[in-house]
């Protein structure tokens, strides 16, 4: 299979400074995120400079003795905001620090960057964080591989009602966190059919999978959610968040879902448009749904978000039975 590798190409550039600094990277956490950012530093300096280089796992305090290098380091301890970091020059060493491994890797995409654009790397005083905790992706991938308003091929998630599971999915996800994104909802936000079965044990393995990999580059997986699938797959009557019912039907394929993926980001939701129901089929408001279930999923620590709109603004909105979601 072959698809472009985008910005991260990584073509050969000339470098007009010394590059034996860039030749060792080390780093002192096992975590998977730290891991990748290193191994992504590896590959693109290599291939950029055309120089051997290695990276390796080291003890605190090793740094002192090192000659030079780039080091790695993520610490809770840090003055630095949530997924910021901090590029730092010292003599023949590079620091790049995050207070969580996220932050770690995006400092070395920064460095990537500057490296391949040309930049010098002589001086460096470099520290950033994003303004935006939510950065995300909206995909509108359906489960029979197709994409709804797609406009380039088919979905790189589903094919045939299966998830896609590959070397594509580490690109994407590769991708995605070198330009910052940490949240993507992989389907389409009208689900329907088998797509309504994404938050069961037929497709909770094969979604574990993707969010291990998702997580090694700090991206949280997100799904939309079918607000009728109480009825749908779980054989009730109706889907009004205010019945008992409804609500505990809710919890346990909530409690499986983290079951299985304990950092899964969360839910969006699209309901009472285009003749599906939600709230307003059982005259609750919009608040009412929502809340329902960001109270079951608040817990786990995902959030819910309820996506609005209005095809008429001039419409009465104390009129429940209008379609507007």
């Amino acid at each position: 299979m072959n698809w472009g590798k985008a910005w991260l190409n990584y073509k050969k550039v000339t470098c007009k400074e010394e590059t034996k600094l860039l030749e060792k990277i080390y780093y002192f956490q096992e975590d998977p995120i730290i891991v990748n950012a290193a191994a992504e530093l590896e590959t693109a300096l290599t291939k950029m400079l055309g120089i051997s280089v290695i990276s390796r796992r080291i003890e605190k305090g090793e740094e002192a003795n090192l000659p030079s290098g780039v080091i790695l380091k993520a610490e809770e301890s840090s003055s630095l905001a949530k997924e910021g970091y901090r590029i730092t020059r010292a003599e023949n060493k590079i620091f790049i620090e995050g207070k969580e491994p996220a932050g770690v890797l995006y400092g070395v995409f920064h460095l990537i960057r500057l490296v391949g654009c040309g930049e010098s790397i002589e001086k460096l005083a470099i520290e950033q964080a994003p303004s935006n905790p939510n950065r995300m992706l909206n995909h509108w991938d359906n489960i029979d591989g197709s994409i709804e308003r797609g406009y380039a091929g088919k979905s790189i998630f589903f094919d045939q009602e299966n998830i896609l599971l590959n070397d594509r999915t580490k690109d994407y996800a590769r991708l995605c966190a070198s330009v910052g994104i940490n949240g993507v909802v992989i389907n389409n936000v009208n689900v329907k059919g088998a797509a309504t079965e994404l938050i069961t044990k037929k497709y909770l393995p094969q979604l574990k999978r993707m969010a291990d990999i998702f997580h090694g580059y700090g991206i949280k997986l997100f799904l939309s959610l079918n607000f009728a699938a109480p009825m749908e797959i779980g054989g009730l009557t109706l889907a009004d968040p205010l019945d008992q019912q409804v609500i505990t039907w809710w919890k346990d394929a909530f409690k499986e879902v983290y079951e299985y993926i304990p950092d899964f980001g969360g839910f969006l939701v699209k309901a009472d448009s285009e003749g599906r129901p939600g709230p307003f089929t059982y005259r609750r408001t919009h608040a009412e749904g929502a809340n329902m279930l960001a109270e079951i999923i608040r817990p786990y620590g995902g959030i819910i978000i309820w996506r609005c709109f209005v095809y008429n603004c001039k419409q009465d909105w104390r009129d429940k039975l209008t379609d507007r979601a």
